[in-house]
């Protein structure tokens, strides 16, 4: 093969590429935005702003005193069988976060079309090592905020 037809090969290659994936492209994530990023941040109202910081705030106090019940409380209703909250809170990591301390809380957010929360988060424990993440909340029929994770 001379190296006129290679480059007219490589070419002819490169636009077929080039239109195969830009067809393809359309036909999964349509312009009309029926396929949103799901990575996309929407911020919440204020008020549910507000509830979802307390929420985060709240189950973080009760990591810091030690309240192994009110976390418990915030345990995901539709958590998986046979993974309950003591399978996951044992005594070591229940010693590690006890005392643990908030060092600061970011303005709570949605991802794309999910209904659960993300609260950015940075916390301390008791041995100076620091943490940051985003906790995800979800709040059920009733009212009540549910650690979904993130911790």
């Amino acid at each position: 093969m001379n190296k006129t037809t290679h480059t007219i090969v490589v070419a002819v290659v490169t636009i077929i590429a080039v239109l195969s994936v830009q067809t393809v492209w359309h036909h999964y994530y349509p312009p009309d935005g029926r396929h949103q990023d799901k990575r996309i941040h929407k911020p919440l109202s204020s008020q549910d702003s507000v509830e979802a910081r307390q929420a985060a705030r709240d189950f973080f106090n009760a990591m810091r005193d030690g309240d192994w019940a009110a976390v418990a409380k915030s345990w995901p209703p539709n958590a998986p069988k046979g993974r309950q909250f003591d399978d996951i809170f044992n005594d070591r990591l229940k010693d590690m976060i006890s005392g643990l301390e908030i060092v600061s809380m970011g303005a709570p957010y949605r991802e794309g079309g999910n209904p659960s929360v993300l609260i950015p988060y940075e916390v301390r424990f008791k041995s100076g090592d620091t943490q940051s993440n985003n906790l995800r909340m979800m709040k059920d029929s009733a009212g009540q905020s549910h650690w979904e994770g993130g911790f």
